[in-house]
């Protein structure tokens, strides 16, 4: 298959490099020294907690995806304050059969792409243990079924799905169940060896339970506490993001369950109390 990256940080381009390895036909679309560097050294990817290090001499990369021809899919891997821009630039690569992969966490960015780029495009895609791919409204179709067989033959373990909102909806409730860790910019390992922070976190567990529950989702507060120990030494994207003072996805990880809480009256104080300490943050310096 043929297949565009969009975004080429560390999810893009380990992505990638899976699926260059697996024999599929990969084009990383990156601007300044992101693609000067593509271009002249290759792709690295260090080892770390998603995976082993990947160093391949040679990859295809471009600032220019008007100059391509439509690909078959396209990896949606830039951050969520990017994404109508980067929707934007696509246009061009996206044929009628193009199928749009976004690797954003929240639920709001499959609906943003589709307005920019036609709905019809667009699978949803759940970053979590293990990862899911679905169609946004409907049962397990020829495309998912073949783009999830091209990702487990890389080697990304991934799992067509009837409801992907399902598994859209746990990793949104079990990012936001991390708040307490990020204002504090802590690993989970060390958030929870401290009894106040631990009890946070069990309290902020409860809260977005209730919340996805009230959207319809199967949410449970006890695997939402036991989920903190999956990589217990690995920092949160947007706790990292904090410490470098970058922007962060304050309102797509966070923000969308403060704002659901308050449209269905249900008291969210922990994760309203750590919305409102990042909310300064948001912008970063």
């Amino acid at each position: 298959m043929r297949f565009a990256i969009m975004g080429a940080g560390d999810i893009g381009s380990r992505y990638g490099a899976r699926l260059i390895t697996a024999w599929h036909d990969v084009t990383f679309i990156a601007r300044g020294a992101r693609l000067a560097e593509l271009q002249s050294k290759g792709l690295i990817v260090p080892a770390g907690s998603f995976g082993p290090e990947f160093v391949i001499e040679s990859v295809q990369a471009t600032d220019a995806p008007q100059c391509m021809a439509p690909v078959d899919s396209i990896v949606f891997a830039v951050k969520n304050y990017h994404l109508d821009d980067a929707a934007n630039l696509i246009k061009p690569i996206v044929g009628d059969d193009t199928t749009i992969i976004p690797l954003q966490n929240g639920v709001a960015a499959p609906g943003r792409i589709g307005d920019i780029v036609g709905s019809k495009h667009v699978l949803g895609f759940a970053t979590y243990s293990p990862n899911a791919i679905g169609e946004l409204d409907g049962p397990i179709s020829n495309r998912v079924q073949r783009l999830a067989d091209a990702f487990n033959e890389a080697g990304l373990k991934v799992e067509a799905v009837d409801n992907i909102w399902e598994p859209l909806w746990r990793k949104l409730c079990a990012y936001a169940s991390f708040s307490p860790f990020i204002v504090a910019r802590l690993s989970p390992g060390d958030a929870m060896a401290n009894p106040e922070l631990a009890e946070l976190h069990r309290n902020a567990c409860r809260e977005v339970a209730a919340v996805g529950q009230a959207e319809g989702f199967d949410i449970d507060a006890k695997k939402l506490v036991e989920f903190a120990s999956f990589a217990p030494k690995s920092k949160q994207s947007m706790t990292r993001d904090l410490e470098a003072g970058r922007r962060l996805e304050l309102e797509d990880l966070i923000g969308a369950v403060v704002h659901k809480a308050e449209q269905r009256g249900i008291s969210v104080p922990v994760i309203k109390t750590c919305y409102q300490l990042l909310k300064p943050h948001e912008h970063g310096n």
